[in-house]
């Protein structure tokens, strides 16, 4: 991609991370990125708000596996300007559930003009659970994934070119408190990773995962009373194909060569500072991609630059400060000196 600054803007799932770590709440964040950079390849967790996507336009949406696979350098990203998307939903959820995403996939079918090529339903309860870990971050499990996978391959048989899934994550209600409350990390998020990544490594097509809800969690959900701000939008209405949907339409598709953007076209990969044990962190060090990583945005993570002795890493206290990292680094500038003093030359 000459002539074109391409950023990388990475928050994991599930770590409690204080940007990021509810529905969509680092949407502001990549956008204010998006209006520096040419491109910002970003993934669902960082821009799935319930029924809101607002991502600007030129926000690439990347499914995490397949995040994984374009920064060790196996894959590129194709761009497309439409998805045929095909819909799988999880059996065994009482009526009003399914009555939730049926609506909510019509809504952004008439609204936002979204093209669905058929809604199907696993033929037996996916069994899919949140699990805790010691570090209170949320991991998944699975357990009839065949049937998950069955449902998909109809859906491709049927025209899909991406893949909307949405199944019912058992979590502990006091997790879901202590979310709501800004307590502690999104209990969906590790689970609906699982998902995605076993959809993605199996087909290699644009996937996401969207919670399917129980006639008692959407009354849960709906009736939390004020929640922190940043859960506010599940507390009104927990549609969360809404989101899904609208990020595949336009999502890129994975291809071996001839893709529009590649690993070596991205200038600099945004993280979080505690979070630099993943692929993209580590491929960045790989592929000499500046990393800039940023304190205020915090995790239950400790995976910090320091412990793991990675170069070419730039500490921005905030958001504010990335902006600034990223308007020098689109004109060419070494943000160092922007600072000062001024660090003296010696002749060696």
């Amino acid at each position: 991609m000459a002539n074109q600054f391409v950023v990388a803007h990475i928050i994991p799932t599930g770590v409690g991370a204080d940007i990021g770590g509810y529905v969509g709440d680092a949407t502001p964040a990549t956008n204010m990125i998006a209006s520096i950079a040419d491109k910002v390849i970003s993934h669902p967790n960082v821009v799935n708000g319930v029924v809101l996507n607002l991502a600007g336009r030129n926000v690439l949406y990347v499914e995490g596996y397949s995040l994984d696979r374009f920064f060790k350098g196996e894959a590129e990203l194709k761009e497309v300007e439409k998805n045929k998307i095909g819909v799988v939903l999880d059996k065994g959820i009482e009526t009003e559930g399914y009555d939730l995403a049926v609506n909510t996939i019509n809504a952004l079918r008439t609204v936002g003009g979204v093209e669905i090529v058929c809604v199907l339903k696993t033929k037996k309860e996916t069994m899919t659970q949140a699990v805790k870990t010691k570090s209170n971050s949320f991991v998944g499990e699975i357990e009839h994934e065949q049937t998950l996978i069955e449902a998909c391959r109809e859906a491709i048989k049927q025209g899909a070119q991406a893949l909307a899934i949405s199944l019912n994550i058992k979590i502990d209600m006091k997790d879901l408190k202590a979310y709501f409350d800004g307590k502690g990390a999104n209990p969906y998020g590790g689970a609906e990773a699982v998902v995605s990544h076993l959809v993605s490594a199996t087909f290699g097509l644009p996937a996401a995962h969207a919670p399917l809800l129980s006639k008692y969690e959407i009354y849960r959900e709906t009736h939390s009373g004020t929640v922190d701000p940043r859960a506010a939008a599940e507390a009104i209405g927990p549609a969360y194909l809404g989101s899904v949907l609208r990020g595949l339409d336009r999502a890129p598709r994975l291809v071996t060569q001839g893709g529009d953007v590649r690993v070596n076209d991205v200038d600099a990969i945004i993280l979080p500072y505690t979070c630099m044990g993943g692929i993209p962190a580590l491929a960045a060090q790989k592929w000499g991609i500046p990393i800039i990583a940023v304190k205020e945005n915090t995790t239950v993570m400790k995976a910090t630059p320091d412990i793991l002795r990675m170069k070419n890493v730039i500490v921005a206290e905030n958001y504010w400060e990335t902006g600034g990292l990223l308007a020098a680094m689109k004109e060419g500038i070494d943000p160092l000196e922007l600072r000062r003093p001024v660090k003296k030359l010696t002749i060696a």
